[in-house]
């Protein structure tokens, strides 16, 4: 699979401006993963659903997995990590659906490995896998999630050890 930005004839605008979307979205204080899904729902007007789900990782496969149907958007991410590992794969995520990434499906059972066997292939709008960061679209998500990651952590209220925890998440994660 591969985003439509890196189809052949659909070069690249250059580099998304992560400020700017930084401060479209509001960051709960203190941070909650359920409560930011709520709130990108909410100003994306669809519902956000979060599946944990065991064994999606492994070699050469994507440990989160988004999913845009016609009515929502899903996050599968792995259950058998740490939360904190959880919630930057949910992020890493969010950043494919903010930074407005596509794919071009090849149908929902080989994409996703046969993980999503339940999920009717015709109602799926985009999937996004990944397993590496080979791509722009990867790192981009991921220097997204570290941003976010990054100012969760840097929040004028409720700073806990979870949050120090991902401020030196967002710290190693972004490029700034």
């Amino acid at each position: 699979m591969r985003s439509r930005r890196e189809q052949p004839g659909n070069g690249r605008q250059g580099s998304p401006d992560f400020e700017d979307l930084l401060t479209s979205i509001d960051i709960p204080e203190p941070f909650d993963v359920q409560v930011f899904c709520d709130q990108i729902a909410a100003q994306r007007g669809r519902p956000l659903h979060l599946h944990s789900v065991p064994g999606i990782s492994g070699t050469d496969a994507p440990c989160g997995v988004w999913i845009a149907t016609e009515k929502a958007d899903h996050i599968f991410h792995e259950a058998a990590t740490s939360p904190l590992h959880q919630d930057h794969i949910i992020l890493h995520e969010i950043g494919h659906m903010l930074l407005g990434h596509t794919s071009i499906l090849d149908g929902v059972q080989s994409a996703g490995g046969g993980l999503f066997a339940d999920i009717d292939p015709a109602t799926v709008v985009s999937l996004l896998t990944r397993a590496s960061y080979g791509t722009e679209d990867e790192r981009d998500a991921e220097r997204f999630a570290g941003l976010i990651a990054g100012k969760a952590a840097t929040s004028r209220t409720g700073k806990t050890a979870r949050s120090s925890v991902l401020r030196r998440l967002g710290d190693a994660l972004s490029d700034s």
